[in-house]
C-alpha cells in the first residue's frame, strides 16, 4: 500500500466519524433546557410518543397523553408526574404535576445563547427510542442452514 495513503487515514476516519454524528444528530429529537424554581433544571426532548427528561436527580420516560389539548400544549405523563409543554404566551412554560406535591411547579425555558433561534416546542416526527426486548433465550433463531432441502452435498 502506498505510503502517503496511511496519512490520509485518520483524516477519513475523522471526516467519515463527523458525518455519521451529523447524521444521528439530524433523527433525534432536539435538546429543550427549563429552569425551575430552586436552582433546579432539567433537559427534555419531545417525541410523537413519549418525552425524555434529564436533570440532576436522574431521568424519567413520560408517555404521550391521547387527544389534543385546546391551548396547544404537548401532554405526557407517567406514575409520579404529568407534564405539558408549550405554555405561556411564546410558548416558554412547562407545568409539572407531581403526584406527591399539591401545587404545581412552573419551569421556564432557558434563554438560547446570543444569535442562536429559539427552537419551536413541538413533538419530532418519530417514535421514541425504545429499550431492546429482554433476552429470551427459548425464543427461536434464525440461521442460514438448510436440512432436508433436497441436495446438501458439494457440487
Amino acid at each position: 500500500m502506498n505510503p502517503c495513503a496511511w496519512r490520509r487515514l485518520p483524516g477519513f476516519a475523522a471526516a467519515l466519524g463527523l458525518l455519521l454524528a451529523g447524521c444521528a444528530a439530524l433523527q433525534d429529537a432536539p435538546r429543550l433546557a427549563y429552569q425551575c424554581p430552586n436552582a433546579l433544571g432539567f433537559e427534555a426532548r419531545l417525541y410523537q410518543d413519549m418525552a425524555l427528561l434529564e436533570g440532576l436527580r436522574g431521568h424519567a420516560v413520560l408517555e404521550r397523553m391521547p387527544g389534543s389539548a385546546a391551548d396547544g400544549a404537548l401532554r405526557y405523563a407517567d406514575t409520579t408526574v404529568q407534564a405539558q409543554f408549550g405554555l405561556g404566551v411564546e410558548q416558554r412554560l412547562v407545568r409539572l404535576d407531581y403526584t406527591r406535591i399539591p401545587e404545581p411547579v412552573y419551569c421556564e425555558r432557558a434563554p438560547a445563547a446570543p444569535g442562536a433561534a429559539t427552537m419551536p416546542v413541538r413533538a419530532h416526527g418519530r417514535l421514541g427510542p425504545r429499550p431492546l426486548p429482554p433476552f429470551d433465550p427459548d425464543a427461536p433463531v434464525q440461521t442460514n442452514i438448510r436440512i432436508g432441502d433436497g441436495n446438501n452435498g458439494p457440487g
